[in-house]
């Protein structure tokens, strides 16, 4: 009885541990990224003239040739896909996941001669390319942007070695631009409107780069302010320069001091020496003239002007001006 037990314990043991053993070797062996995820994830377009941005597996095509994969994060998914094609095995195509989600997000095309010629990105990791990119030798010639993230082209970016010209876009969702922004020198210089839809700009907005100058300089003051409230300087010294011009800026200033006393100084011996009038004519016969010497600065308070002495009145007379004066009399004899 108990050796029947054991059998059928055996017997129903042996799935679970085969199965064990298959997961863990599968979990040894690195699997590559799901790359229909991307096509799938595409429509029908509702219009001849969308074109849907989709990866390229012209080149980017692992069952073409010996791949390489990198696992990163160790999940048993490779991360980094290197593709090579061809006898030499030339390499073609790089691919990775960057979120690490085991779907691709970022596709690297290259020709025969190694160089990069195309590169397409799924930004948002929604499964569709948002955005595309041509080259033309090293320098990047247009790009390819799903704006409105339906996973058709709407906006294409002109570029002239590496230099971007103008961006065209479809506003109306039709395939074809209609609003054409150029650029000058980095900036936006004007934008045209095709309004009948001819491919042609009908309308020009020549103030538009008026505009776009007060929002980047709006842009700009609300980040300084920013920067200025969370306390971070938008220009830091170089490590070792301030302390290195300390001294030399001393010096100066401890020269620009000693010239200004020098001056001082030198002002002030011109003023202790004398003033000699300069004479019309000079007699040879006369004696040279002494110098008259100028007079100092009295230190002494200057004494306030006298006030006037008050008037004092007269005393009254004791005789009364109505009394009369008596008259004395006269001899006998005298004449009268």
């Amino acid at each position: 009885m108990v050796r029947r037990w054991l059998t059928l314990v055996v017997l129903l043991g042996m799935p679970a541990a085969v199965a064990a053993c298959a997961a863990e070797k599968a979990k040894g062996e690195s699997k590559a990224p799901d790359e229909g995820a991307e096509d799938a994830a595409v429509t029908t377009p509702p219009n001849p003239n969308l074109r849907a941005l989709v990866v390229d597996t012209g080149r980017c095509n692992a069952s073409g040739g010996r791949t390489d994969q990198v696992d990163l994060n160790h999940d048993g998914r490779g991360d980094l896909v290197a593709i090579y094609q061809g006898q030499g095995e030339q390499l073609a195509c790089k691919q990775a996941d960057l979120n690490f989600d085991g779907r691709l997000d970022a596709y690297f095309h290259f020709d025969d001669k190694g160089e990069i010629v195309r590169e397409q990105f799924d930004l948002d990791f929604d499964g569709r390319i948002d955005l595309g990119r041509q080259y033309k030798g090293k320098d990047l010639d247009f790009d390819e942007q799903d704006l409105n993230r339906d996973g058709f082209v709407d906006a294409w970016r002109r570029y002239d070695k590496g230099r971007l010209l103008r961006i065209e876009t479809d506003r109306d969702g039709d395939g074809k631009p209609d609003m054409y922004t150029y650029y000058l020198s980095g900036r936006i210089d004007r934008v045209g409107y095709d309004v009948n839809g001819d491919g042609r700009v009908d309308q020009w907005d020549h103030d538009a780069a008026r505009r776009a100058r007060l929002a980047e300089n709006s842009r700009t003051s609300k980040r300084t302010d920013e920067a200025e409230r969370k306390g971070d300087q938008g220009y830091v010294e170089e490590p070792g320069k301030k302390a290195a011009e300390a001294p030399a800026d001393a010096a100066d200033a401890g020269k620009a001091d000693k010239g200004k006393a020098d001056k001082g100084k030198a002002d002030k011996g011109k003023a202790d020496k004398p003033v000699v009038e300069p004479t019309a004519t000079k007699d040879p016969k006369a004696p040279a003239p002494t110098p008259a010497a100028t007079p100092l600065p009295s230190t002494a308070t200057p004494k306030a002007a006298a006030a006037p002495a008050p008037i004092k009145p007269s005393k009254p007379t004791t005789q009364s001006p109505s009394a009369p004066t008596p008259v004395k009399p006269k001899a006998a004899g005298a004449p009268k």
